[in-house]
């Protein structure tokens, strides 16, 4: 385990989330009904080295001019900061309890992803997630051969109106759902083949991730989604 632990490989991650599930093309490490406390660890391979800052310090200042009041505006350094380190991930990490997130660099701060939150970023290195709270549910999900891929995140709440890409797409879900009448378990890939708008029903408000298997990341919007997160609370930037 040392091995792993100094070099890239997704081996760390399937190993301490607990849970590992793939098929489709996707493979998905998850954790739920963690103890407080617990800890996960990544050090994925990097699919691009897309660097947020260098590519997209247009869409952050942007928002900080249209936002001057808002956390986004108070966080504006330490978002640089670590803005030069995040990269473009091949998965995308969900968050349906409250995780920390502790890397190498910055090393003074960690950041809080609350329930309903998620991130397309990672930064370089060894990354930890501590459980903030009992029955933590976590889960990692991406292209199996290492792909970056468009994704689109949903929120539903009680039931909504879903449209797949046209090209393709595949879900994976938090919770179980029901795509139409098809039953959807939690953190099992669905592929959908039909491009009709149908409707997903859950249970509980429930993220769910689609990957747009043939298009290329819209890194602009992985960034605005991330700098919207922390305007709505769902993402804090705390002491370590």
């Amino acid at each position: 385990m040392d091995n792993i632990a100094e070099t890239q490989d997704s081996r760390i991650a399937q190993y301490t989330f607990g849970k590992s599930i793939a098929q489709f093309g996707v493979s998905v490490f998850a954790c739920n009904n963690a103890r407080k406390g617990k800890k996960v660890f990544g050090n994925d391979p990097d699919p691009t080295t897309e660097i947020m800052v260098e590519t997209q310090d247009d869409i952050i200042s942007a928002h900080i001019a249209n936002n001057p009041k808002g956390k986004v505006a108070g966080y504006e350094d330490i978002i640089r900061e670590v803005g030069v380190t995040y990269q473009v991930h091949h998965r995308t990490v969900s968050f349906n309890s409250t995780w920390r997130s502790d890397s190498l660099k910055p090393a003074h701060k960690s950041l809080l992803y609350h329930k309903g939150s998620h991130t397309h970023f990672r930064f370089p290195g060894l990354n930890r997630l501590v459980s903030m709270e009992a029955d933590g549910h976590v889960a990692c999900s991406g292209m199996e051969d290492l792909s970056a891929c468009n994704r689109k995140v949903h929120y539903i709440e009680e039931h909504d109106s879903f449209t797949p890409s046209e090209s393709g797409s595949i879900i994976v879900a938090m919770n179980d759902i029901y795509y139409h009448k098809t039953k959807v378990f939690a953190h099992y890939a669905f592929p959908i083949s039909e491009p009709d708008t149908v409707q997903i029903t859950v249970h509980e408000p429930t993220l769910i991730v689609e990957f747009r298997v043939k298009e290329e990341p819209d890194v602009g919007q992985f960034v605005q989604s991330w700098l919207n997160q922390i305007e709505e609370g769902l993402i804090e930037i705390v002491d370590r």
